[in-house]
């Protein structure tokens, strides 16, 4: 044991501590941050794959990059580098692991777990995708990524994942426009506002809340005194949304335009 009475060996315990520290520090590192010098890039793969299960990724990354950089012809290689962007992806580092998810992309298109190569990098995008108010870039390359997967795997284990995903992203894309429309809307710019609407309805796909984009376009028409292109529009809103909860407000308009 490293600890003892230290007061029998008549050391001071600021001392003792110090050494206690010391020790365990010297402990710590030969621990985790131990060099392996290997010609064997099969060592290193099982090393850094260990380390992977040991929740030590800085290690990992470290021991996959030294094997993909110092064996670059050996046939550990392609698996050290989807290991490594994976580690890259669990640590949450969404731009490394798509970087090198996209490398091995590049460098392995017929290895067999290409597909799984292109589900993880769409899944770098998707899990860096922002509010919905906010700039959909990540969004859209997700989208992308995933359609890219199903175009080209149709059988992946993938599959089914992507499809949900797409579905998700498509949501965040419509509603993104959506909520730009309305914020032209609010502040009364209400040609801009019918242009975003009008390539919500046009553009996307159908979403629960393209009642309340129909139903706006018809408002911006109306506060722009288009009345007839508005009476119109209110009347297309009553028979293609007859239980939408602004059906109502939608009525006592186009009661008035009469």
């Amino acid at each position: 044991m490293i600890v003892k009475n230290f007061s029998a060996i008549n050391i001071r315990p600021p001392i003792a501590i110090s050494i206690i520290a010391g020790l365990l520090t010297i402990y710590s590192c030969s621990l985790f941050t131990k060099e392996i010098v290997s010609d064997s890039p099969k060592e290193l793969l099982e090393e850094g794959t260990k380390a992977i299960k040991l929740d030590q990724s800085l290690r990992a990354k470290t021991l996959f990059t030294q094997l993909i950089e110092d064996f670059p012809d050996s046939k550990e290689r392609p698996q050290a580098l989807l290991l490594l962007a994976r580690t890259h992806y669990s640590s949450e580092q969404y731009e490394e692991a798509k970087f090198h998810f996209k490398k091995f992309i590049d460098l392995h298109p017929k290895h067999e777990n290409i597909d799984r190569a292109y589900f993880y990098k769409a899944m770098s995008d998707y899990q860096r995708m922002d509010l919905i108010s906010r700039d959909q870039i990540a969004t859209k390359d997700a989208r992308d990524g995933f359609q890219q997967l199903i175009d080209l795997f149709p059988k992946s284990q993938y599959l089914r994942q992507a499809k949900q995903k797409i579905n998700k992203c498509d949501f965040n894309l419509a509603k993104n426009v959506l909520e730009v429309g309305k914020f032209y809307y609010r502040t009364g710019a209400y040609l801009s506002a019918i242009s975003r609407f009008k390539n919500l309805l046009d553009d996307h796909s159908k979403q629960k809340f393209f009642d309340e984009a129909a139903f706006l376009i018809a408002e911006s028409y109306f506060h722009e005194q288009n009345f007839k292109e508005a009476r119109l529009l209110y009347k297309k809103f009553i028979r293609e949304y007859p239980r939408s909860r602004f059906m109502l407000q939608a009525k006592k308009r186009l009661t008035a335009l009469r």
